[in-house]
């Protein structure tokens, strides 16, 4: 081992068994360096074994439940990097050491006399105590920071579940793990994809870090490796270095195809000089980033204009693989930084500046290898805000308890006096009625896609997403011979997602399109054979009589499901309407890892980019999908959280009273759904807050679309000072008040990337500059007029400071 410290305390805990592990202290390490970080020695606070030669290995327990992941696909090490960090990897292949920290709160010390940038972490969500038989999209955790002089920080952080049905990504995937039969439905093998995670944390470093605390054990997460990345000042100028140079699939003019694309790959550069460092170590000069290459040519330099001491920023570049290069091949490419003003100085690049990547996009083909390349598109990491729409009939559901778009599966399940759907329906329908009864009064009769459209651009919305498909099998789109159970055929008797698609094209061309598709069908009769769980396959049985069976309308009689139903609908989709985004619900069996990588050919042999969730049921995905969810601190990945304006339902729901509904000024930083009642129409407690939104965007967007969330910290809510959230552009800082500044003064404590030439305006005020301080401690004051305030529509008041 590389040492740079020495274990100085000893590591005690009580074995009573390896599927019970008690710590009682950690309190030491030992660090090993290398050029990209300084890798953290967990051995001595190893107290599970994640990695498992097979079901009958006993000493393998990852979760606390006897699950495991297969020692054969996980990588041997000792080295491993992802996103241009090293991290030394634990003795996975050691059959019978530990090889992960089941955290909790061990006190990781750190014997080095020095300030660090980031800690960079390998761990995954596993299975709460509490709930052993349940699966987990992600958790929250945080590491606690102590420093030499006393001081503390705490940052949060979201890691993804170890193994979902919609799984998240990660450097270190399985195909499958070892299960437990008696909570994994008598599996002894689940073939889910098993992911270990990858966070970045900043550290902010006046100080030398003393100690890392893991997060408390009830967050129930694992960790297998840690890295810190190091400060080291420069004694005139910043430190600047390239973490990482990344190759994308992505490409910046959506119009071209083939080898007229330009290819955009993303620099990570940091300023890796102490936090408390002068101004002299900023760099402050614009500059291009370029890439030089015998195998490219950078069409679009990237572009930095300032970066404070212990910051970071991802910066895109625009190249073209030279004539001859083929898609895929290896080559050697050097990072240039040019000032782009004359007369300016050269800010130097420490460190590595050469690396190897492969260059151009290649062909995907319909394997995990190949469509775990696919990305999100840029169109829709700027756009920032959709509109996502359902509809209803029966239109009811406890109000903030259940989802009304769920009806027909509460209606049936409990079948009895204790669910509240099933009660509703008997006094206001009665038994006689059944659930495909409504079909026949779904009329769309005051629908007016073009009147939609209008409202999704008046929103500010930069994409929108159509329910094509929900879980009642009820399709809203021509799915030709594998059913008749569609809008066409039913009820409006017109193909909903058709003229909605070509009034954007029409009206709003620049409004991407999309729809949701729901994998499963609760109770199409070709589902059976696939049933599991709450998607059962097969009809309802009557939910008053228990006699067989309630009609599913519209059904055609096919060989098999996914083959003749999901998989024709889902390129339907694709090939004849034309979507730019695939909103799967669900996952579990699906066409789509056979499929995808055609249509992503497809697409982009059209000048598009289309984007996918993960809920398709594939290995793969573009952006993960919490539900009601807000994060204080950045996930992990790039993410769409959605909700609706109704508190608990992205369907229209008549149970809900006009005053429960969200206002605009809670939803302008999430992405907006939305229900139109079953005539087509919007009622006003949804469409009034749209239009205030849009409103609001029309002058404050650009603290919102294309921006990025910073990366020194995303948010300050010091008591007493001003409650703010942070975006960056390369060419402006934005400071969001969702607090109303008090006596005339926006105030925070963040480390603020300002200059004194450098202007603050308030978007959608009158454009006067602001008169901006920083005091003795820290603290940024703004003084602005109460008149000025009161000129934003909302209570979000975004502040933009133009670099000088």
């Amino acid at each position: 081992m590389d040492a740079r410290g020495t274990c100085i305390a000893e590591t005690m805990t009580s074995l009573n068994s390896l599927r019970s592990l008690f710590i009682v202290s950690l309190c030491s390490l030992v660090i090993s360096t290398r050029a990209a970080g300084l890798q953290v020695d967990l051995t001595s606070h190893f107290n599970a074994k994640s990695a498992s030669t097979g079901p009958n290995d006993t000493l393998a327990d990852f979760d606390g439940f006897g699950r495991a992941l297969p020692v054969e696909h996980l990588p041997k090490g000792p080295l491993f990097s992802d996103q241009g960090i090293d991290f030394h990897l634990p003795p996975f292949h050691n059959v019978s050491a530990l090889d992960t920290v089941r955290s909790a709160s061990q006190v990781i010390r750190i014997f080095k006399n020095t300030g660090f940038h980031s800690l960079h972490i390998l761990a995954t969500a596993v299975t709460q105590p509490s709930h052993p038989a349940e699966n987990r999209d992600y958790a929250l955790g945080s590491v606690n920071f102590t420093f030499t002089d006393g001081s503390t920080s705490t940052a949060g952080f979201v890691i993804g579940g170890w193994w979902n049905d919609n799984p998240f990504d990660g450097p270190i995937q399985t195909p499958f793990f070892y299960a437990n039969a008696t909570i994994d439905e008598g599996k002894h093998i689940e073939w889910n994809t098993s992911t270990i995670g990858y966070i970045t944390v900043r550290i902010p470093s006046a100080q030398p870090l003393q100690s890392i605390t893991l997060p408390a054990a009830d967050a129930a997460i694992d960790v297998f490796a840690l890295t810190l990345l190091e400060t080291s000042p420069h004694k005139s100028s910043a430190r600047l270095t390239i973490q990482n140079v990344r190759p994308t699939t992505r490409w910046m003019n959506s119009g071209a195809t083939g080898s007229g694309r330009i290819q955009v790959i993303e620099v990570t550069l940091n300023n890796l000089a102490p936090l408390s460092s002068p101004t002299s170590q900023w760099l402050t000069v614009p500059h291009n980033v370029t890439l030089v290459s015998d195998a490219l040519d950078t069409i679009v330099p990237g572009r930095v204009v300032r970066l404070r001491t212990n910051d970071q920023i991802v910066v895109k570049i625009g190249v073209k693989a030279r004539m001859g290069v083929v898609p895929g091949k290896e080559a050697n490419v050097t990072v240039k930084l040019v000032p782009d003003r004359r007369n300016s100085s050269t800010a130097s690049l420490d460190g590595r500046t050469t690396w190897t990547i492969p260059v151009g996009i290649e062909d995907w083909q319909n394997d995990d290898s190949s469509l775990s390349t696919h990305e999100p598109p840029d169109w829709y990491e700027d756009g920032k805000f959709g509109i996502f729409g359902v509809y209803a009939v029966p239109a009811w559901a406890p109000s903030g308890k259940q989802y009304a778009e769920w009806y027909d599966w509460q209606l049936h399940v409990p079948a009895n006096s204790s669910s509240p759907t099933w009660v509703h329906h008997k006094e206001t329908y009665g038994e006689n009625v059944v659930y495909d009864d409504f079909i026949a009064n779904w009329t769309a009769s005051n629908w007016n896609p073009d009147n939609w459209t209008d409202l999704f651009a008046a929103a500010g919305a930069k994409y929108f997403v159509l329910t094509s498909k929900h879980h009642d099998g009820f399709a809203l789109f021509d799915t030709g011979d594998s059913s008749n159970r569609n809008s066409i055929e039913l009820g409006p008797k017109r193909d909903i997602v058709k003229d909605l698609f070509e009034s954007a094209k029409t009206r709003h061309p620049d409004l991407h399109r999309g729809v949701y598709f729901s994998l499963p069908e609760w109770y199409n009769p070709a589902y059976g054979p696939y049933g599991r769980r709450d998607w059962p396959g097969n009809p309802a049985l009557n939910a008053y009589t228990g006699e067989c069976c309630d009609p599913f309308v519209g059904y055609v009689e096919v060989a098999d499901f996914i083959a003749d139903i999901q998989k024709p609908q889902m390129e339907t989709l694709f090939y004849q309407y034309d979507t730019d985004i695939l909103w799967c619900d669900i996952g579990g069996p699906s066409a789509f890892p056979d499929i995808g990588g055609d249509w992503y050919n497809y697409a982009a042999s059209q000048g598009r980019q289309v984007v996918m969730n993960n809920r398709c049921g594939a290995n793969q995905s573009d952006f993960v999908t919490p539900e009601y969810t807000t994060f204080a601190s950045p996930p992990f990945q790039k993410w769409e959280t959605n909700a609706g304006l109704d508190p608990f339902s992205y369907g229209y729901n008549s149970d809900t009273p006009p005053e429960n509904y969200q206002n605009a000024s809670s939803v302008i930083a999430e992405l907006i759904e939305y229900g139109p009642m079953s005539d087509g129409t919007v009622i006003s407690e949804e469409r009034e807050p749209l239009l205030q939104v849009g409103e609001w965007l029309s002058k404050a967007g650009n603290a919102i679309y294309g921006t990025r969330a910073w990366f020194i910290q995303p948010a300050d809510q010091t008591e007493g000072l001003t409650d703010v959230r942070f975006t960056t552009t390369t060419s402006a800082f934005y400071i969001i008040a969702l607090s109303r500044p008090k006596n005339g003064t926006l105030k925070t404590m963040a480390p603020i990337p300002i200059l004194p030439m450098d202007r603050v305006r308030l978007l959608g005020g009158s454009d006067a500059d602001l008169t901006w301080s920083i005091d003795e401690t820290g603290v940024l004051s703004v003084d602005i007029l109460d008149e000025e305030l009161d000129l934003v529509n909302l209570p979000a008041w975004a502040f933009e400071v133009v670099y000088a």
